[in-house]
């Protein structure tokens, strides 16, 4: 398992979160997410045996924001 924090750009509300939030647990592997439109964090519980990190960041462009890193 490893735990991945990444800061999301053009997350402003719950209803980004929410989205984000559908889009992560859609990939597998992941274990855990905590969205946050205040501080534009995102931390995800990730089994790397599953998904990697790219693997992340691919949905949550899919559902239409950008990881700044």
């Amino acid at each position: 398992m490893q735990d991945l924090s990444l800061s999301v750009i053009g997350m402003t509300c719950e209803g980004c979160e929410r989205r984000i939030t559908v889009a992560l647990e859609s990939v597998l592997g992941v274990r855990g997410v905590e969205a946050d439109h205040r501080t534009g964090e995102v931390r995800v519980r990730l089994d790397t045996k599953l998904s990697s990190r790219p693997d992340v960041r691919r949905a949550i462009e899919r559902a239409g924001y950008e990881v700044s890193r």
